[in-house]
């Protein structure tokens, strides 16, 4: 075009939309390399952390991640996220258009086949960091997908009698679980606790992935509740337990709208009702 010549409507606006295409697209590739090495970084800190080999003190992991969240400016939880990232993909970041606000949802999931799952509807579907949470809260995975009835709902206890907090110790197998409980007065009691309403496999006819939930569930709980006042014929305590992710939750809020193991096994066929 010579000096002389003046662009047109028509090609000042497609001038226009190519050049906000080049900006679009420059700044989709800034977001998605910026996002890739946030989830590296993310990746490399929890494998940082897991060489140390915490995992087999709780109490003593609590407190180192809470002295190395000062320093870094960050939180104990997002520091906890980083070693379960690394765990659920030992061979390195995942290279997805999710980001960390996506996996920090998807890493609350009780089982790898569930948080495939979402992961893979979330890539699919495009999901907002919001779309993804509000999926996760509607358990769609637990949906029925060919007609059949959903799993049993259990009767939730709301007399707070009997209710005590707890800490996990270990647990036994998909049903059974070594609590240390708080009887009060700074009284803490080592207590086996049967999980009430339901029945889980044993380890050697096909418990493990009951079994793994439930420590899944159990290691990433923030406060546990359990209520008990029965015991069975082998001398453990029959109780319902509660629980929740948010370690800004009080006792009485997980008691009363926790999450519920008992009824988390069921709704994922892990268990049957009893």
């Amino acid at each position: 075009m010579s000096k002389d010549m003046v662009l047109s409507v028509p090609q000042f606006e497609k001038l226009a939309k190519d050049l906000q295409r080049l900006v679009d697209e420059g700044r989709d590739k800034a977001k998605a390399a910026n996002n890739a090495i946030f989830l590296k970084t993310c990746w490399a800190m929890g494998g940082r952390i897991e060489v140390e080999d915490l995992a087999e003190n709780a109490g003593y992991a609590t407190t180192v991640m809470e002295r190395l969240a000062k320093p870094l400016k960050t939180d104990r939880t997002t520091l906890v996220r980083c070693v379960q990232f690394y765990r659920a993909y030992p061979k390195g970041a995942p290279d997805t258009p999710l980001t960390w606000s996506h996996y920090r949802y998807l890493l609350t999931l009780g089982t790898d086949k569930e948080r495939v799952y979402y992961e893979e509807k979330a890539i699919k579907e495009g999901w907002t960091r919001e779309q993804l949470a509000k999926a996760i809260n509607a358990e769609d995975y637990l949906a029925p997908k060919d007609g059949s009835k959903k799993a049993k709902k259990l009767p939730r206890p709301t007399s707070p009698f009997f209710t005590f907090r707890a800490e996990v110790l270990r647990v036994v197998d998909g049903d059974t679980i070594v609590f240390r409980v708080d009887l009060g007065f700074q009284v803490w009691k080592e207590q086996i606790i049967r999980l009430a309403g339901v029945d889980a496999p044993a380890l050697k006819e096909g418990g493990e992935e009951a079994f793994e939930y439930v420590r899944a569930q159990m290691g990433k709980a923030k406060t546990v509740v359990i209520q008990t006042n029965k015991i069975d014929i082998y001398g453990r305590y029959v109780a319902h337990v509660y629980y929740s992710f948010d370690e800004n939750d009080s006792w009485e809020k997980v008691f009363a709208s926790g999450r519920y193991l008992s009824q988390d096994l069921l709704d994922r066929s892990l268990a049957r009702a009893v």
